[in-house]
């Protein structure tokens, strides 16, 4: 398993490319390019992944900050 601050760092990698993803989407069905109901169910399969990349970041994140020398090193 990796380090924390890796994997906090990889987290933050796929949060950006999924919130992009979804971004693409959003404008894909604005356009009108996607059928609504199967750009829909791409966008809530996007917004699970988001959320579950999001909870994970938080619990690494709080599991740091609770750690007795500060957690995270700065960079």
């Amino acid at each position: 398993m990796p380090h924390p601050e890796q994997e906090i760092s990889h987290l933050k990698q796929r949060i950006a490319a999924v919130y992009a993803q979804r971004e693409q989407l959003k404008l894909a069905l604005a356009r009108g390019e996607l059928a609504p109901r199967a750009g829909l169910a791409q966008l809530d399969a996007v917004d699970r992944t988001l959320s579950s990349l999001d909870s994970r970041f938080k619990q690494l994140w709080d599991a740091a900050r609770a750690k007795p020398n500060g957690g995270l090193q700065s960079r």
